[in-house]
């Protein structure tokens, strides 16, 4: 019998019958430099199968065969031998098997308390927190927006539509305020699956942990108690939901993309969370935001740097630069990449229309020095070669360094006599205030 019959009468592929006559436990005869295969070789593959069963290894399974080919177990030593490696399996699946049933019990237990839990779940919804409505402006002129059509339900706004003299319109549909995108990139689109984060490595997924903590606690140094703070592009990346048990339920947040189903997404996340936030949630173009100009006390920049440079010849804090006033801070993390790297230019054939400057911290940390005046931190926070799969960095080349460095700035020198932002409060910092 050839190598191909034999294979076939145990449903072998040719490579694996090799592999065991490699190992020796198959020895087939040779003749005119083929095997040959007769019925001991069919009784030691029926015998390797049978062993295999028995979730013996590989090693187990030769010495096993072993024992056989010496007296084919007619010698009681053998024989006894063999009992003695048997039961010692038996045994081994029977303790297997009794922490297998504790973990199947164990599964149980949590699979029915989730059920219940998903059962008893109710479904937490917020709208607009009507001390937000002081905040809103039109974008072109400035203008007080007047509202029409409101549901007001708990001091909420839920819904309702905002009008300007000067003819702009947005409207508010479940407690999301909704204006214009402004001009969209046919290469840019949402990621309301949030693919950007389960695409990421493990090795990535560590360093963002680092940065939100370490953006954390930068806000944590600050008395952010009745200041506005506000977070852009949260299309890939969302540090106050990834962040929200650290965030101070005194504060303002206002979290904007120009996408509503994106907007949408991080709403009903943070609604189950149901935390006591104050919360603005806008769908708009990051410069033609329905807010007043410089009613920002801090930003935070979870990578939008990059994002807006992709589809704009500039940076993110400059097409928000009207919202910021003389005292704004902002914290946030910077990827980039060597100059010359072979991810830099796949990014460009990527994203076309990509600037320059993208994923350039010489080019990000001299725009952070003219901007924001006074950069107290730039820093690298940490490295990695593996990014994971193609939705969060399908431009990295796997093996060259994606590093994140990671900011502090401020527009000036903190004064104690800061002018109120929108909201009343005042604007400069205590004299307890620090920024690092």
């Amino acid at each position: 019998m050839k190598i191909g019959q034999f294979g076939a009468v145990f449903g072998l592929q040719p490579e694996t019958v090799r592999y065991y006559i490699n190992l020796g436990l198959l020895i087939p005869e040779v003749k005119n430099g083929r095997y040959v295969f007769g019925e001991e070789d069919l009784e030691d593959m029926k015998l390797i199968q049978r062993l295999k069963s028995y979730r013996f290894s590989i090693k187990e399974i030769h010495r096993l065969l072993s024992l056989y080919r010496l007296s084919h177990l007619n010698s009681v030593e053998e024989a006894g031998d063999y009992v003695k490696i048997l039961e010692t399996q038996k045994s081994f699946l029977e303790h297997e098997r009794e922490e297998t049933d504790a973990v199947i019990s164990r599964l149980n237990r949590d699979i029915m308390t989730t059920r219940e839990y998903l059962k008893k779940m109710t479904v937490r919804k917020s709208g607009m927190p009507l001390q937000f409505l002081s905040l809103l402006a039109c974008p072109h002129c400035q203008a007080q927006l007047s509202v029409e059509n409101a549901v007001i339900e708990g001091q909420q706004l839920w819904s309702g539509a905002l009008k300007c003299a000067c003819g702009y319109r947005a409207k508010i549909e479940n407690g999301i305020v909704i204006g214009s995108p402004g001009d969209i990139s046919i290469y840019d689109g949402p990621d309301p699956e949030r693919n950007c984060y389960r695409m990421m490595s493990p090795e990535l997924i560590s360093l963002f942990q680092k940065d939100y903590h370490w953006i954390s606690n930068q806000l944590s140094l600050q008395n952010t108690d009745g200041k506005v703070v506000l977070e852009d592009f949260v299309n890939n990346y969302c540090f106050c939901y990834s962040s929200i048990d650290s965030l101070n339920p005194k504060a303002y947040y206002i979290l904007t993309d120009k996408y509503p189903e994106v907007i949408a997404v991080y709403k009903e996340l943070i609604d189950k969370r149901g935390m006591n936030l104050n919360i603005l949630y806008i769908a708009a173009g990051s410069h033609i935001l329905p807010l007043k100009h410089h009613c920002v006390d801090y930003y935070i920049d979870l990578d939008s740097s990059n994002e807006y440079a992709f589809f704009h010849q500039g940076y993110a804090a400059e097409a928000l630069a009207q919202y910021f006033h003389e005292d704004t801070c902002a914290v946030g993390s910077f990827f980039s990449f060597k100059d010359g790297s072979r991810s830099k230019k796949e990014l460009a054939r990527q994203y076309p229309e990509a600037w320059n400057y993208c994923f350039d911290a010489r080019h990000f940390k001299g725009h952070l020095e003219d901007f924001w005046r006074q950069v107290k931190i730039f820093e690298i926070l940490g490295t990695v070669t593996d990014s994971g799969v193609e939705e969060s960095f399908s431009y990295h080349v796997k093996g060259e360094p994606l590093v994140l460095d990671v900011y502090s700035c401020r527009m000036r020198d903190y004064s104690r006599h800061g002018e109120r932002n929108c909201l009343g409060n005042r604007t400069g910092a205590d004299e307890n205030e620090k920024i690092t």
